[in-house]
This record gives C-alpha cells, sequence and structure tokens, in this order.
C-alpha cells in the first residue's frame, strides 16, 4: 500500500519489447501534464532509455552510479585464495600463494571478496556502471537511468534511478509519477513495479504479445499489483486481438485502452513531440487522450 505522504506510481510495463510502452508512458504524462498536474516521468529501461527522445531531450551533465570494485593489496595479500572461492562471479581468479588477479567485466559488486579477507587485503574501489539525468519540459520532470555500454548490472541501475525518482518525489510537490520500465518480468523490472501502486500492461495481438502478456501479468499477481491492460496497434491485421481480449476475461484484467495502428506515432517520435500533442486528433492521439482522462479520473477518485 502507498504511503499517504508519497504521491501516486503509475507504471507502465510490458511482457516484451516494441509494444510501446515508453510511447503510453510519455504520452501518458504529457497529457495529465497538460491538465495542470506536476508530473514526475522515470525512464527505468536503463538499457535503452527512450522517453528523453520521445519528448525531444538530450540527456546531458548527469549523476554517475558507482558500484563497488575491489583493490587487491599486493603487500597485505597471503593468497589464501578465500576471496576468490568466495566470488559467485568468479571475478576473481588465482592459484595458492599468489595475489588474484580481477576480470572487472564479471564483478558484480557484492563485496563478498572484502568481508572474508582476514587480512585487510581488499581494499575500496569504485566503478562507474550508469548515469541517472534530470531534464525538465512542459510540466514534466524526467529523471532517466543509462547502463554504460557492455555492464552487466542493469538492476543495480535501475534501482538507483528509481530510489532517486522516489526520494525526489516525496519533496518535490509532485502529482504522481509515472515509470516506465524495462521490458520482461525480471529483477530490473520487478523493482519499479514494488514502489507502485497501478500498472499499465502495453501489450501487441502478436503471438509473442500475447505469450507474454501472460507472464507480465503473473508478476503484478505475485506483487498483489493492481494493473489494466493498454492494446496497442490494435488494429493489425491479422493480429490475435481476441485472444488476448480472452486472457483478459480470464484473469479478470480490463482493457483500459486499445490503440490503433496510426502514422502518427511514428511522424511523433521522429519530432520528439507526444501524439498527444502533436496530432491530438489522430486516431492514435484520441486513443491516448482517453487513457489520460480515465487516468485522471482514477486520480482523482483515489483509485490510484
Amino acid at each position: 500500500m502507498r504511503a499517504k505522504s508519497r504521491p501516486p506510481v503509475i507504471a507502465v510495463t510490458g511482457g516484451k519489447g516494441g509494444t510501446g510502452k515508453s510511447t503510453v508512458a510519455v504520452n501518458l504524462a504529457a497529457g495529465l501534464s497538460a491538465s495542470g498536474l506536476k508530473v514526475m516521468l522515470v525512464d527505468a529501461d536503463v538499457d535503452g532509455p527512450s522517453c528523453a527522445s520521445l519528448l525531444g531531450l538530450k540527456l546531458e551533465a548527469g549523476k554517475e552510479v558507482k558500484t563497488f570494485l575491489p583493490i587487491i593489496d599486493e603487500k597485505k595479500c597471503v593468497g589464501c585464495r578465500k576471496c576468490v572461492e568466495v566470488c559467485p562471479e568468479h571475478a576473481l581468479v588465482g592459484l595458492q600463494g599468489e595475489v588474484p588477479r580481477l576480470f572487472e567485466e564479471l564483478c558484480s559488486g557484492c563485496r563478498a571478496c572484502q568481508i572474508v579477507c582476514g587480512h585487510f587485503a581488499v581494499r575500496e574501489g569504485g566503478k562507474t556502471i550508469g548515469t541517472i539525468y534530470i531534464k525538465s519540459t512542459d510540466g514534466i520532470t524526467l529523471v532517466a537511468g543509462e547502463l554504460v555500454p557492455t555492464e552487466p548490472r542493469s538492476p543495480v541501475v535501475a534501482r538507483a534511478t528509481v530510489l532517486h525518482a522516489m526520494s525526489e518525489l516525496q519533496n518535490g510537490g509532485y502529482d504522481l509519477a509515472i515509470i516506465d520500465t524495462a521490458p520482461g518480468v525480471h529483477n530490473t523490472v520487478a523493482q519499479p513495479l514494488w514502489v507502485s501502486d497501478y500498472a499499465l500492461a502495453v501489450t501487441e495481438p502478436t503471438p509473442l504479445g500475447a505469450h507474454d502478456l501472460g507472464f507480465i501479468l503473473d508478476l503484478t499477481e505475485e506483487l498483489e499489483l493492481p494493473v489494466g491492460i493498454v492494446l496497442n496497434k490494435a488494429d493489425i491485421p491479422g493480429g490475435l486481438k481476441n485472444e488476448l481480449l480472452k486472457t483478459a476475461h480470464e484473469r479478470g484484467v480490463n482493457v483500459v485502452a486499445e490503440i490503433p495502428l496510426d502514422r502518427e506515432v511514428l511522424h511523433s517520435y521522429m519530432a520528439g513531440i507526444p501524439v498527444v500533442k502533436k496530432a491530438p486528433d489522430s486516431p492514435a492521439g484520441r486513443s491516448l487522450r482517453y487513457l489520460v482522462s480515465l487516468v485522471g479520473k482514477m486520480l482523482e477518485e483515489g483509485k490510484i
């Protein structure tokens, strides 16, 4: 349950990538901001953040996200191999009596090596694994996390991004936050969902979209998180719309909006202007404005 002192948080999520999750999140933020609400938009898809592009913003001059990286003090190390044996990622390698060698790309920053070393030979080191950016435009404050390319620690950067956003949300006079999660049902997705009060599961009427919708509904059910389905590209030729509607009915989840295929979505992406502003009367624009009004009403009634 949401703490009364904190504004509501809506997660926009989905089982697979490419369903239009970020488009929904950005247009929902733009629409609610235009209605007079102070909105925080959080891009927690740290492997491929796109909300800034959809808003026509450039991510510059952010705050670094660092993780622990062991530094082996050769003068203190006795080559006991305890650090090597305890490392869950096998990032430390060495024979008995040798100073272990570190493979930085494998290290998860868990500190197990430092904890077990009885000779204080493992010193504190740090490594930048991501960046958190904060930008504002048209009444929206964007908090975006971005993982350093080739780094494997998406959950760490996603968690840092969400924690930073929640701290800002508490004290910034915001009316709500919208979190654009990563695709899938892994740890990087679960972390934003844990702090959310309502989720919009964005899917599409394709075999993979129908398949992965079940997984995201399983996750929201496990977290006891209320959820509504947004069916994007709803009128795609040969699509599985009826199958998705059947899944929603069987799971007791409402399809809260259907967004048709519309070239204006692509045009708005290229222009860096949300559809609800660039083409509000286009088919997709009307559907997204309906979703904005629906969510606005739920906020007014205290249902989120």
